[in-house]
Formats: structure tokens, sequence, C-alpha cells
């Protein structure tokens, strides 16, 4: 079986179900009619920085060679959305350049649920030969419907580093690939890309966010479309920080990141969008939606 690995080097958790969470992202869903060009995309990062400030975060601009900021998203499911229903999500992303793939896909299964008990209990170990690590985060959303108020959806991921000519082989066998999807898929449809929506991501980044005592954040702003070019389905704004245990995160530390979330949420209002998630809107594209709320 594949190493679970994180960079090069550092070895993480085998995916235990036990695991406990190592990652806290904010996220703020954003409406896609806001967003009519680049220099809106600036103006909206500008405003995150502004705010970020007004609360005692440094935000520091990234450094290092150019990304590729432009990616492709595929969800898979079945006919019936056996797999999101049962609060499941495969997805897969491959970075683009010039029109052109760019190394290895990410193929993702995501068991996403607002008890942390019931995500950690989810065993998502693999059997592969690909590489591939676990990442438990809990993700911080408005509270449904409310522009102010959080609330948390614990997600239990694994994540497959695989060259794209093996994504359609292990897509195909998902069941044997993902032990936990063995039983869910036994008598369902065979899988197919979801509302057959190719989603174009492009990614601005904000900057990156230093809440102090050693705890930062990168924060980046998507936005999701059906082709290239043309309007925008979706937008979120995110910052995830990253911890052995969440119990040695430091108050204040803590404390600057909740802060800055509650006045992004009043400072960048007007930007919102409420009661979806970026996957939600992509599952509703078509004539037939699930009827699984996040």
């Amino acid at each position: 079986m594949a190493k679970s690995q994180e960079g090069a080097s550092s070895f993480v958790s085998d995916g235990h179900p036990a695991d406990s969470v190592h990652y806290r992202e904010y996220k703020l869903i954003l409406r896609p009619d806001r967003f009519t060009s680049h220099e809106v995309l600036h103006e909206f990062s500008k405003l995150v920085r502004g705010a970020a400030k007004k609360e005692g975060v440094e935000v520091a601009r990234a450094v290092g060679p150019d990304e590729c900021l432009l990616r492709e998203i595929v969800f898979y499911d079945t006919p019936h959305f056996d797999l999101y229903e049962s609060a499941f999500i495969l997805r897969q992303r491959v970075k683009h350049r010039d029109g052109w793939p760019v190394g290895d896909s990410e193929l993702t299964l995501k068991f996403r649920h607002p008890e942390l008990d019931e995500a950690a209990k989810i065993d998502v170990r693999p059997a592969t030969e690909h590489d591939f690590r676990i990442k438990f985060k809990e993700e911080v959303l408005p509270q449904k419907g409310h522009a102010v108020g959080t609330r948390s959806l614990f997600s239990h991921n694994v994540v497959l580093t695989l060259p794209p000519a093996s994504l359609e082989k292990d897509v195909a066998r998902a069941a044997q690939v993902f032990p936990t999807l063995r039983q869910l898929l036994a008598h369902s449809g065979p899988l197919e890309i979801v509302q057959r929506a190719r989603i174009t991501e492009v990614l601005e980044e904000v900057g990156v966010l230093d809440f102090g005592h050693d705890l930062t954040a990168k924060a980046t702003v998507a936005l999701w479309r059906t082709g290239a070019v043309g309007p925008s389905l979706v937008g979120e704004l995110a910052y995830q920080c990253k911890f052995q245990r969440d119990a040695d995160v430091h108050v204040k530390a803590r404390k600057r990141a909740d802060d800055l979330y509650a006045r992004l949420q009043a400072e960048a209002r007007d930007w919102l969008a409420f009661g979806v998630t970026k996957t939600r809107v992509v599952y509703g594209l078509g004539p037939t939606a699930p009827r699984h709320h996040e």
C-alpha cells in the first residue's frame, strides 16, 4: 500500500477512523454575479486584506514562483446521487496552464458531516498503489440562511495523487479503491460525471494571514464556471489553518481567526451567498438534484 504522506518527507496519520482534526478552514460562499471582471476580483481581495488589518492580522503576499491558478473540477456520483445522499463527495481536480492539463490529477473522497464523531469513525483509507494523504478538517461556514453566526462541517478526506491515464480506471473501480464505499456501491448504478459538468476554477491568492503564535493561513478566492469563459456559478473565500492538535492552538490566535471571520461576514455581506456550498451548486445544475443538504 502506498505511504500516506504530506510533502516529500513528513509522515502524517495513516487515516485511522479515530483521527483528530488537524485543519480548520473558514469559508464564505460568494455571489457569482458580483464578479464580472478581474478588477472586481482584485477589489474583493483588497476588502479581505483591509478587514484583516483591522483585526490586527498581518497579511503577506505569496512569494515564490508563479503557481498555476486555473484548475478543472469534476465530481463523480451514481445516477441517483447515492454518494452525495450518503454524505460522500468524490472529486477530481487537475491544474491547467494555457489550456492543457499540468502534472498529476488529485482524486479526493470526502465524508462530510456536522457531527465530529460521525465524520471521525469513517475509515477513508484507500486500497491503492498511488500516493495518498489523509486530511481531517473542520470547515467553518455561516449559519444557513444568515449573515452572522457559524456552523461546522467535519470533513474526513483522502486525496490520491495519480497520473491522468489512471483516473478513468480508478473511478470505474471506486468500490475497490475506496473500501468504505463498497457496500454503498454494491447495488447502485455506475459512476458518472455529476450533471455532466466540468468546472473551471479561477483562483486568486489574497495572501498569507498571520494570526500570531505560529498560526497562519493562506487566503484564496475561487470562482467556478462551467467553461473557461462566461459567468461564474459560485465563488468562495477560504483560509485554512493547520495544527498538530487543536488543543495546542493559542487562544489569542484562534480568537483572531474567528474574529476575522465575523468581520468578513459583516463587511462582505453584499458579496455573500447563503444556504449553499460550491458542491451543492454543481449538483443542482441539472433537471434533478439530490435531497441532501449539507
